[in-house]
């Protein structure tokens, strides 16, 4: 890491340690029970849960140091999936429903500094009546807090409008200066980029010219910008992409250029036994295997994940769709705690053919029906229900040549193909790039059952524009010269990186 970098996160941390208290974490044993009114005596170890056919409550004592004794204090509860209602050394904090968002509660009033303090969670009846992500007690200014904070990318423009609204008991604006910083993180050489504005009131907007050339944000190409806003007690960092999301009538576009959807639903996430929803590596470790299958898209299905899954797909270049949200006022509380995630779509996408799962993993199944929305002009993407991971790794190979930006497609005779026939072949491709490719080198190829190569060729150069429907021109093999009855591949190739294949027999001769 460069002197640069260097001394600039240590500024930043720095400016952390003065303006915030480190977070007490709630993590661990709980006591519990179970039925209309508490009578504790089992304990729990949270985040987790526990299997009740009724309602649950969940207590801990915390002890809350004296220093604390003039800060706004806040309970984090980043997810709950039923009703929850908060108590605070047997008062009642407040309650809420919100299954998609984190539960943030200001205990300021109730919280005793220096001395040991009780929190206490009742929790509705529900498929998951526990307590997930990350828990804590959370310290700040009472003077100056950031109470919502809105990050909007306009990477052609090159800048970022920033929408912040400040909390407080003491606010006055006749003297603050907001100091905003920008850097990307995945170059050390990034020069930090610095902005100064006045805030006049609680509710101000900023527009931060970041250059006239930004590193876009999209499954290709990750990058990211760390952002830090430092106003008078009050300090904020968010990671943020500059990515542009829309919809040109039913097509979505991102980065001015269409978006065709491989999707999958996620109904429960398959983290490592023992991790929590919090934990970054184990969504890493997931997701990097969608990612690995081709998929640049998943759906939540009846829920929202964790701030952990936007972190990491960030990283890895993954759009995350989250589900469970009702109604404009649980859109915008995760819009308010995600929305600076370049990973995050919230909009519903046209046109997704929604693809069952078999019983049994079956590759030739995933092949035919991914293919043929490939093939069909009218489809922005597919999207595979219920879909389960094989047992083995070995099919991600074959996977890919049909789940990946750009696939070769070829229209396979249907009769039985003879020695005396010529193959004829018409080939085309999907392109989801991120451009347009001027040059592409079409070659062709085929195999016997041991993979040796028996014939091949190539087709001329092609330009390979994004959409669906590309031609690519026609494979002509007289079978003539090959051995029959045998069993056959025929695999195309676009500039070495993409590759498809399709099988089939030969016949003797006609009459067979």
């Amino acid at each position: 890491m460069n002197r640069l970098k260097t001394i600039f996160c240590l500024t930043f941390l720095l400016c952390l340690s003065a303006h915030a208290q480190k977070p007490i974490q709630l993590g661990g044993s709980w006591e519990y029970a179970i039925g209309e009114s508490p009578k504790y005596g089992d304990y729990v170890m949270l985040p987790g849960e526990v299997k009740a056919d009724g309602m649950v409550w969940y207590r801990r004592g915390v002890y809350v140091p004296q220093d604390w004794q003039r800060q706004r204090i806040t309970l984090y509860l980043e997810r709950l999936y039923a009703d929850a209602t908060i108590y605070v050394n047997d008062q009642k904090v407040g309650h809420d429903s919100l299954r998609c968002a984190p539960h943030e509660y200001d205990v300021t009033e109730l919280i005793v500094p220096g001395q040991r303090n009780t929190v206490a969670v009742c929790v509705a009846k529900s498929e998951r009546n526990g307590i997930f992500g990350k828990m804590e007690l959370r310290a700040g200014s009472r003077l100056l807090y950031l109470r919502e904070l809105h990050i909007q990318p306009y990477p052609f423009d090159g800048r970022v409008h920033l929408d912040v609204t400040m909390g407080g008991d003491g606010l006055r604006f006749d003297d603050y200066i907001v100091e905003v910083m920008a850097q990307r993180t995945d170059v050390d050489s990034a020069g930090i980029i610095r902005r100064y504005y006045n805030m006049t009131k609680r509710h101000s907007t900023f527009d931060m010219f970041l250059g006239n050339e930004v590193a876009l944000w999209d499954e290709f190409h990750p990058h990211l910008y760390l952002l830090f806003i430092d106003f008078g007690d009050c300090f904020s960092e968010s990671t943020i992409g500059m990515r542009e999301l829309k919809t040109d009538s039913s097509q979505v576009m991102i980065n001015r250029r269409p978006l065709y959807l491989r999707s999958v639903v996620m109904r429960n996430p398959g983290l490592e036994s023992g991790s929590t929803l919090s934990d970054e590596q184990a969504w890493l470790d997931l997701l990097k295997k969608y990612k690995q299958w081709g998929f640049n898209h998943i759906r939540f299905e009846g829920y929202c994940p964790t701030e952990a899954a936007f972190a990491m797909a960030d990283k890895l270049g993954l759009l995350l769709q989250p589900g469970g949200i009702v109604g404009e006022k649980q859109t915008k509380r995760v819009i308010n705690a995600y929305g600076h995630h370049p990973s995050l779509m919230m909009a519903e996408v046209e046109g997704i053919e929604r693809i069952p799962a078999e019983k049994d993993f079956s590759i030739g199944y995933y092949k035919e029906r991914i293919e043929r929305n490939l093939k069909t002009a009218d489809f922005r993407g597919f999207q595979l229900e219920d879909f389960t991971w094989p047992e083995k790794n070995e099919p991600v190979k074959e996977w890919m040549e049909f789940c990946a930006p750009i696939v070769p497609l070829a229209t396979m005779p249907k009769d039985p193909i003879v020695m005396t026939d010529t193959l004829e072949v018409p080939l085309e491709t999907c392109s989801a790039f991120y451009g347009e490719i001027q040059a592409a080198r079409v070659t062709y190829f085929i195999c016997d059952d041991s993979m040796k190569v028996v014939q091949g060729g190539q087709l001329a150069v092609a330009q390979l524009p994004i959409g669906k429907n590309i031609p690519l021109g026609s494979v002509k093999i007289p079978l003539s010269e090959l051995p029959a009855p045998g069993r056959y591949s025929l695999y195309v190739a676009i500039g070495g990186r993409f590759r498809n294949h399709w099988e089939f027999e030969l016949k003797g001769d006609g009459s067979q």
